[in-house]
């Protein structure tokens, strides 16, 4: 039985109108938040839920950044009960894909080290984040968004239209809450119901899962302020042509890889989708210092996904994916 109606704890973010959107585009986003928020009290989605509602509300504001981990109430002591809860909440929530993190001591070392592609991100795009409106498309478990705090946003929104990461908003509320957050459960093509409001957007790990990229890219600059700044990473492929891999059944041993562009293509494809100019910034092949199974992953990782004898390749013959990193802005 849920506790928790999970659906008024997502509505009640937007109490107060945190947006001031056109009345038409606030309707529409109301609209569509008020149908996604009665998914989140569904039985099925128990599996996320069941430790992290008996958790108690441990502190407002003890939250910091130690050495690249996002860390929550690293002061607090919660008895042996309260540790075994929030153990099994954290379990719950396997596989952790983005971090790490740190809760009241408990160490979450996530699939990919999160942090290294942080650092990279700021140090080749540059964003300046202070004071801006940020989307982070894809946020999957919040690591960046956290990140994001340290440059002083006026608001970061976080959208995922999968129902599991709410619930890493959830637990994480449980220590921390701060108004410059915001979690919807919104996908890259609902996007373009704001209208122009966002000033930066980070589309970082989604555009090789989109089966429509372009449309995903022309969402993106729907969304987005003439001039505001758009920070992407992807997988991409190797050559020096303008063309994309388009995988047979599996790419990773998974189906839900689309298309993989060249860094030309990649290049092509945002100009041609209202973004301007368009800087490739790194391009590299993945190590397993940066994305490896640990204890807190139930699925496999890049290891099993790259021929053994010849890590350039997939496990179907594929060329091994590149991390393709670029930066554009909304054309004026």
């Amino acid at each position: 039985m849920v506790s928790v109606d999970f659906s008024r704890e997502y509505l009640d973010q937007w109490a107060e109108d945190r947006l001031s959107l056109p009345r038409e585009n606030a309707e529409k986003v109301a609209a569509l938040r008020e149908s996604m928020s009665s998914q989140l009290n569904r039985p099925y989605n128990r599996r996320w839920w069941r430790n992290a509602v008996r958790l108690p509300v441990f502190s407002t504001d003890d939250f910091g950044i130690r050495d690249g981990v996002v860390c929550f109430g690293e002061d607090l002591s919660p008895d042996p009960g309260e540790k075994r809860v929030l153990r099994g909440a954290l379990e719950d929530l396997k596989s952790w894909r983005k971090g790490p993190f740190s809760y009241a001591g408990i160490e979450v070392d996530a699939e990919w080290r999160s942090d290294i592609k942080w650092r990279r991100v700021m140090e080749l795009a540059n964003p300046d984040i202070r004071g801006c409106r940020v989307a982070d498309v894809g946020c999957n478990n919040l690591y960046y968004m956290y990140r994001m705090l340290e440059h002083d946003p006026s608001l970061v929104i976080g959208c995922e239209p999968v129902e599991r990461y709410f619930f890493y908003y959830y637990l994480n509320r449980k220590f921390y809450r701060d108004r410059r957050l915001a979690f919807e459960l919104f996908g890259v093509d609902d996007l373009a119901l704001y209208g122009p409001f966002f000033d930066l957007v980070f589309f970082m790990g989604v555009l090789y899962h989109r089966r429509h990229p372009l449309m995903a890219l022309e969402n993106l600059a729907a969304a987005m302020q003439p001039g505001a700044h758009l920070v992407i990473e992807t997988a991409g492929i190797p050559g020096g042509d303008e063309s994309c891999l388009f995988p047979g059944k599996r790419y990773m041993k998974a189906p839900g890889w689309w298309f993989l562009p060249t860094v030309k293509a990649l290049k092509n494809m945002l100009e041609r989708s209202g973004f301007e100019k368009v800087r490739i910034h790194e391009a590299f092949s993945m190590t397993h210092t940066e994305q490896r199974k640990t204890e807190w992953v139930d699925t496999q990782s890049l290891e099993s996904f790259l021929d053994p004898e010849d890590p350039g390749r997939t496990v179907e013959g594929y060329p091994a994916p590149l991390r393709i990193y670029a930066s554009a802005y909304r054309r004026l």
